[in-house]
């Protein structure tokens, strides 16, 4: 039957003190996201025993009440009682901008709020050049034919113009008029920037009354960092553009903010941004290349650690940046044995316990793992639960991670990881891939069949 999620979003916002003490509230895949006003006033352990919920979590700033697959029905449901309070949108009670907060629940806060809301069209995007991959790499197209250069775009396109999507977030999160946020976005974009730097090469290299120009050869195509911090900087270009009397403001109060956001960007936001982006991935391949399997264990085993609150979102800027720079991504290879792991975990709880409800939950954990890429009903539901099947399905993807990070594996695409997506992983990074994940799922497997998990665990 059907559950009525009208009925959990309603028990869900009173037991956490109701709209009043809701600032705002938005999701990622699998949990609710609260911004309170107090909260000391939620009861974890009555939130926790509501149906539907599968666990609570207190995560810096933010109350998260973990769904699992059916959050987007959750989340429908609590915005139609409340839609003023959708995606952090909403201001403090005085009409000022809320104080900032700073510190790593601040900063999960950000990253989420800006990559969670187009994370759906961004997986899509990355499923359509998994699939061109695949039929380059199988031989089904040539690379140089219409139709692959056709495929190939459906999933690059939001790659290319990334830049713009993350302006249109992240004026949310910084509170700036989002289409100015877009303007400045679309500027980096312009083909003429992209190719700034190959046009005035001979000359010395591109500037902007007489200062130089320092840009990446190819512009902020897919870029991350870059616009995010312009975006935070218009948020205080326009602070004293709001206090210009009305008809000025109205004439050219815009137009000033993107013309001064957008060269503060390009002349020094910039360079300085890719600069430090580009000292962390080669401080990460760094340590991957001094000790691989070193490295590459310590890495993967942390990787459910770091799912369990929340803190895996700090690393999607930095894949999605590699992405950009290097148009690839040495992060995710070394973690793809994740969800094979938990999944294994559960399979051998289910084949092993004689409970028919441990056995459901772990059928429906299994399905969500192994099917839909979404591991936190399971990490909450079982491996938790009884402990030792988590510790089991740490160190199998430990070893996994430190078998795939000795053969330097690189992604092209961010996809989801399950057993259909299977073929995408190997065209895109090759057999010791699969041998990585077979390594994960057979010692995740076999450590919780003999030793992970019994019933009277249950009991």
């Amino acid at each position: 039957m059907a559950r009525d999620w009208n009925k959990v979003a309603t028990e869900i916002v009173d037991l956490v003190g109701g709209k009043d003490n809701i600032k705002s509230v938005t999701h990622c895949i699998t949990r609710l996201r609260f911004t309170l006003v107090d909260d000391s006033i939620p009861d974890d352990k009555k939130v926790g025993q509501v149906e539907g919920v599968i666990q609570v979590m207190r995560v810096g700033a933010q109350y998260q009440v973990v769904i699992g697959n059916h959050v987007g029905d959750a989340y429908d449901a609590v915005i139609a009682m409340m839609p003023e309070k959708a995606a952090g949108e909403v201001d403090a009670d005085d009409g000022e901008a809320a104080p900032a907060k700073f510190g790593i629940g601040a900063l999960l806060d950000l990253v989420t709020g800006i990559f969670t809301p187009f994370l759906a069209g961004f997986t899509a995007a990355g499923m359509m050049k998994a699939v061109a991959v695949m039929l380059s790499s199988f031989g089904v197209l040539d690379e140089a034919s219409s139709t692959y250069i056709i495929i190939n775009s459906i999933g690059d396109g939001l790659f290319q113009f990334l830049p713009i999507v993350l302006a249109f977030t992240a004026a949310d999160k910084f509170h700036t008029n989002k289409w100015v946020s877009v303007a400045i976005a679309a500027f980096l974009c312009h083909p003429s920037m992209a190719t700034l730097s190959a046009t005035f090469a001979e000359t010395g290299g591109p500037t902007f009354l007489g200062l130089p120009v320092i840009m990446p050869d190819s512009g902020y195509l897919q870029s991350v960092f870059p616009i995010i911090l312009a975006v935070w900087l218009q948020s205080w270009v326009e602070k004293p553009i709001a206090k210009l009397p009305d008809t000025f403001r109205g004439l050219f109060g815009n137009m000033i903010v993107l013309f001064v956001t957008g060269t503060i960007t390009l002349l020094v936001v910039g360079p300085v941004v890719n600069t430090i982006s580009g000292w962390i991935a080669s401080g990460l391949m760094w340590v991957l290349q001094v000790a691989p399997p070193v490295a590459g264990f310590l890495i993967a085993a942390l990787w459910p650690v770091l799912i369990i609150f929340g803190m895996h979102w700090a690393f999607i800027p930095i894949v999605i940046s590699n992405f950009g720079t290097l148009g690839y991504d040495f992060i995710l290879p070394i973690t793809v044995g994740t969800n094979y792991a938990v999944g294994a975990c559960c399979l051998a709880i289910l084949l092993k316990s004689k409970r028919q409800d441990i056995k459901e939950t772990a059928g429906e954990c299994l399905g969500s793992a192994w099917l839909g890429g979404i591991t936190e009903p399971a990490i909450y539901g079982l491996l938790l639960k009884y402990k030792k099947p988590f510790a089991v399905m740490s160190l199998a993807c430990g070893v996994c991670g430190a078998y795939a990070a000795m053969f330097n594996m690189t992604q092209t695409a961010l996809i989801t990881t399950s057993v259909i997506t299977l073929p995408a992983v190997y065209a895109m990074c090759g057999i010791h891939e699969i041998i990585a994940i077979a390594i994960a799922v057979v010692g995740a497997f076999v450590g919780t069949f003999l030793w992970g998990y019994n019933d009277k665990m249950a009991e």
